[in-house]
């Protein structure tokens, strides 16, 4: 469904220039517009190194994440939302030290680990910004 959206959207881009724009600049942004597709496409897909195909969260405030070709690391949430009852936003700092964000939409899991994540987002600890954790959960959101 984000993929679709992503196409719609760089067309009805690429269109509005075609109609807007003389013939010459039409085509560079034409060009950028299908590039910006393709990128955003690839991270849509999980298609990049930086994607995450999996999520892992326990009890103690733990955080795993699986990259595209199923390796899991450990990772330390930074922050987390839950802006919205069908969306989840999560930030992450790696074990390489690379920062990812996560948004899952309630149809990347069934409605009861959507809620169990919604909840888990809510009340675990957040690294502080020296990377140690918190004393006491916080509620966000």
């Amino acid at each position: 469904m984000l993929a679709a959206a992503i196409v719609l959207a760089h067309l009805a881009a690429a269109a509005a220039a075609l109609v807007a724009l003389p013939a010459a600049a039409a085509a560079v942004v034409a060009a950028g517009i299908a590039l910006s597709a393709f990128v955003q496409l690839r991270v849509a897909l999980h298609r990049t190194p930086e994607a995450v195909t999996g999520l892992e969260l326990s009890a103690d405030g733990g955080v795993a994440v699986a990259g595209p070709a199923d390796e899991w690391t450990a990772a330390r949430l930074r922050s987390a939302a839950v802006p919205a009852p069908w969306l989840a936003v999560v930030t992450l700092r790696d074990g390489w030290g690379r920062r990812r964000t996560v948004v899952v939409l309630p149809d990347a899991l069934d409605r009861d680990a959507f809620r169990r994540l919604r909840v888990w987002l809510r009340w675990a600890p957040v690294a502080g910004p020296a990377g140690t954790d918190s004393t006491h959960a916080r509620a966000r959101g």
